[in-house]
């Protein structure tokens, strides 16, 4: 076939596990996080942090490291709250992800007290992920904001600037490309600091690298997202 070359399906994709998180300033909190999995050291975890910061991520990869320990576990749902079964009480490792990402109602916050209060005396462990920490969230019963305040709590920490090139150069590493220091360094000055946006850019270079079979040059970047010179 003449003409542009098509690209072929080989760009990874990044597996839920830790190794694919870089946890720069965050390296004690994904230690805490690790530990959920001691069945013998039972803990209730909040993790909170802005949007884009990996917490999704995290859950992931602690829901997959807990299938591959044989440790019984399962992920919730804010919609689903009221409709959990007797079985989520008594979980191994039970994980709650964005529970103030749509505000909650009355129903759903009692339907979380009581799971919370049944877990309590068990020893089982539960994740928790916000995106403010406990004493800033805006919950329709204080009773629920008094069990979040009395767990253990890590606010995931930004990454600087070198965090994120590093990333984003590791990023293109499992692609196959080389992204070099200064073409990385011209990303984060040009596009929005926020990692899905800067890990989405080297999504889009690795397709347009294979499919014009170039390297990544900052004109060639330039011209692959359509950025300013």
């Amino acid at each position: 076939m003449k003409g542009t070359q098509l690209p072929l399906a080989v760009a990874l994709t990044d597996q839920p596990d830790f190794e694919h998180f870089h946890a720069g300033p965050n390296g004690a909190a994904v230690h805490t996080l690790r530990a959920l999995l001691d069945t013998e050291d039972a803990t209730t975890l909040l993790l909170h942090g802005p949007s884009g910061c990996g917490k999704s991520h995290l859950v992931q990869a602690l829901l997959a490291e807990a299938k591959d320990s044989g440790i019984r576990s399962a992920l919730v749902g804010i919609d689903t709250l009221d409709t959990l079964q007797r079985r989520h009480e008594t979980l191994p490792l039970l994980c709650l992800d964005g529970l103030d990402a749509t505000p909650l109602s009355e129903d759903q916050a009692v339907a979380l007290i009581r799971l919370l209060d049944a877990r309590k005396p068990r020893a089982v462990s539960t994740l928790i992920t916000t995106r403010r920490s406990a004493n800033q969230l805006q919950l329709p019963r204080p009773d629920l904001t008094t069990r979040l305040s009395s767990f253990a709590s890590f606010g995931l920490k930004p990454l600087s600037d070198d965090d994120r090139i590093e990333l984003l150069r590791l990023r293109a590493s499992t692609r196959g490309l080389h992204l070099g220091q200064e073409v990385a360094a011209f990303l984060l000055k040009q596009l929005p600091r926020d990692m899905p946006t800067l890990l989405g850019a080297v999504d889009k270079l690795d397709a347009a690298s294979l499919a014009a079979q170039r390297r990544l040059t900052i004109p060639f970047v330039q011209a692959a997202l359509g950025l300013a010179s």
